[in-house]
């Protein structure tokens, strides 16, 4: 039998893991210091993204897991770790499909 672990820690591995990507994309779209980033962080207030840069954003993210973020889901997004859950969801909603018979 393999064992692969509490599922809790499987699932913070994988969110830690999306924090770090979304982490390395918000710093190469703003320019900004990862030290000055963090999960509580608000995406508009705090981060200051201008429309297109939220747009290029959401794109580079969306590229970077091959999924699609509804609109009416990003404007539920308040903090990064908010974003960090809609995207875990979001691949773990891809990932059952894989596994389903259609």
């Amino acid at each position: 039998m393999d064992d692969k672990g509490d599922p809790r820690e499987r699932i913070e591995e994988k969110k830690d893991q999306i924090y770090e990507d979304l982490l390395k994309i918000i710093t190469e779209e703003l320019g900004v210091s990862p030290m000055d980033i963090n999960p509580t962080l608000e995406v508009r207030e705090d981060l200051c993204f201008d429309s297109l840069q939220l747009y290029e954003f959401v794109v580079d993210v969306e590229d970077a897991y091959d999924i699609r973020i509804p609109d009416e889901e990003i404007d539920k997004v308040r903090t990064i770790q908010d974003l960090v859950d809609m995207v875990y969801a979001l691949t773990e909603k891809d990932d059952d499909a894989l596994y389903t018979d259609n």
